[in-house]
């Protein structure tokens, strides 16, 4: 059982890089009770590690006590003697555990997740694995959201905060939450999700611009204003709109004697970087044009260090399946 003895901390007990690496915000909890070499822990189970984590800052002294514990006493046995408050399920959901980096977050909400029963403990009930991710994207939506058929369609943390955003907005003006959620269970594709969303709510963007436009250049933050725009510029913009939705592009359109539409996306890393800019009919535009743009973006955060946008243009649209 746990003790309160004082301990002294040797170097021995400092965290490795690989340790840091698993354990991150519980590396240094987790070197007291299993002192280097660290073998013994990584040949634990990924739930047993995940454990380990969590109590490792309440446990003192008798450090092979509590590693020959971990070792070979049951999951079951373990989580009765050294987290008797744990919540029901938290021993199924904690064999489920993800082999990923979890962080204190991560299993504060697990345990909210599963003390607050409803569809949210059901979903971690069925889940065949559990990843930090997949407890985010739960943990950001609400109750009556997280429906299997729902969270089929949720691909991300970012995509359940935006939906669930809109979600509260239709609830608070039309209806209660019980039905959004029947309606958005009828939804097939994360794109037809949102499309629900926006038909509901009355309004087309659920994120705001990641870079905020001008008295030249103005933030196409809607599909309508998209859709006008694909119309005056005769380009096949309209077709972006899912990008736009899903948060991983946003457009702008460049006012003045040389109008043009211009476009950001995602890159890998999450950042924003510039994608097609072009003028009416898909033309090139100028350079002293380009040159104002790519100032605007830079200054806000955008990535745009490249001579002209057209080489990147291609690549992207290649990438894309554009």
């Amino acid at each position: 059982m746990p003790t309160h003895e004082m301990e002294i901390i040797t170097p021995s007990m400092t965290p490795s890089g690989a340790l840091t690496a698993d354990a991150h915000t519980y590396a240094a909890s987790v070197a007291r009770v299993w002192p280097r070499p660290h073998a013994r822990y990584f040949a634990l189970e990924p739930a047993r590690r995940r454990l380990v984590q969590v109590l490792a800052g309440r446990l003192r002294g008798a450090h092979e006590d509590h590693a020959t514990a971990f070792e070979t006493w049951s999951f079951k046995r373990l989580v009765a003697a050294y987290l008797p408050d744990a919540p029901d399920g938290y021993v199924e959901a904690m064999r489920k555990a993800a082999d990923a980096v979890w962080t204190s977050e991560d299993h504060r909400r697990l345990a909210s997740l599963l003390a607050a029963g409803g569809n949210g403990a059901k979903a971690l009930r069925h889940a065949q694995a559990i990843s930090p991710a997949f407890i985010s994207e739960l943990y950001a939506l609400q109750d009556e959201l997280r429906r299997p058929r729902i969270l089929a369609l949720v691909t991300s943390p970012y995509i359940a905060t935006l939906l669930a955003r809109g979600a509260k907005r239709i609830a608070g003006h039309r209806g209660d939450m019980r039905r959004v959620a029947d309606r958005l269970e009828r939804a097939r594709s994360t794109e037809a999700l949102f499309r629900m969303l926006i038909e509901e709510i009355g309004f087309e963007q659920l994120a705001p611009p990641p870079v905020p436009g001008a008295d030249w250049l103005r933030p196409l933050a809607t599909t309508r204003e998209i859709e006008s725009a694909a119309v005056r510029f005769e380009n096949c913009l309209r077709y972006r709109i899912p990008n736009l939705l899903a948060g991983r592009a946003a457009y702008y359109e460049a006012l003045g004697e040389e109008p043009a539409i211009v476009e950001i996306v995602r890159d890998a890393q999450g950042l924003w970087v510039v994608g097609e800019v072009r003028g009416h009919a898909n033309a090139p535009i100028s350079m002293p044009l380009w040159g104002r743009i790519r100032s605007h973006l830079e200054m806000h955060g955008a990535r745009t260090h490249y001579g002209r946008p057209d080489r990147l243009t291609m690549a992207l649209v290649q990438a894309a399946g554009w």
